[in-house]
């Protein structure tokens, strides 16, 4: 009994494809003639493989590091590094930068009320002096972020949050008693009060429970600040800016 390989596109899925040459390791390339892109089937780095990026991100959000990642998939970490790097990580939520969207909102801008909550969680770079505090806000029905900014725990890292936040209407923001807060939010926006904050809370708890170099005790951290910056984002990128979904209180 003959046994037959279905060959299919790796961009279309279309099986209409000829040969087209070999690469310089001998592999054969093959064209396919419905979207006219040249591709190679097998490959002798793993790196190259289809699926390769979606299953990095995916071990980077569930609690591995990079030399996790690197065995599990066996390619080299600097090439996991690499291409954590070229992800492109927004830091205020696209569905209101949209101008669509954000016409939208002004014009029921007497409608609707946000109310917020905002606070910051502390984890490091390198070694414990090195600190490096995220800063964010959630809209507190749905528990969705709104904007975030990594940096320093100071009144500059404050201000950049909520310069970011400026594109929202929020009627009330929630936070701690962290005095920075006072400096950037008007007096009569501003609710002060643990009670008021425990989503955000529980928000920061989902960070270290699925991002390994964020949890309090453990021997994976962060070895450069674009890299943590990078997971982080692309944390919030994934679960809040593209699978969230917002509600609207009135």
């Amino acid at each position: 009994m003959k046994h037959y390989l279905l060959k299919s596109c790796r961009y279309c899925c279309s099986s209409d494809l000829v040969k087209n040459g070999k690469s310089l390791s001998g592999h054969q390339r093959s064209r396919c003639n419905s979207c006219r892109r040249s591709f190679q089937l097998n490959y002798d780095y793993n790196a190259y493989i289809v699926g390769v990026d979606e299953a990095i991100e995916s071990q980077t959000l569930n609690r591995s590091g990079i030399r996790d990642i690197g065995r599990n998939l066996k390619i080299s970490k600097d090439t996991v590094v690499n291409r954590l790097k070229k992800k492109e990580i927004k830091k205020v939520n696209p569905y209101f930068l949209d101008k669509e969207e954000s016409d939208k909102m002004r014009q029921l801008a007497v409608e609707i009320r946000f109310d917020g909550e905002a606070d910051e969680f502390w984890s490091y770079v390198q070694n414990k002096k090195e600190q490096r505090w995220t800063w964010y806000a959630i809209e507190r029905e749905s528990g969705i972020i709104l904007a975030y900014h990594n940096g320093r725990r100071t009144d500059e890292s404050c201000k950049a949050l909520f310069d970011k936040l400026a594109v929202f209407d929020i009627h009330t923001y929630h936070t701690d008693d962290w005095l920075s807060y006072r400096k950037y939010i008007p007096a009569h926006k501003h609710r002060v009060g643990k009670d008021n904050t425990w989503k955000i809370e529980r928000k920061n708890l989902n960070f270290r429970t699925h991002l390994k170099r964020l949890a309090r005790k453990t021997i994976c951290f962060s070895k450069s600040y674009i890299l943590h910056d990078i997971v982080i984002g692309l944390y919030i990128n994934k679960y809040d800016f593209k699978n969230g979904t917002f509600s609207n209180a009135t």
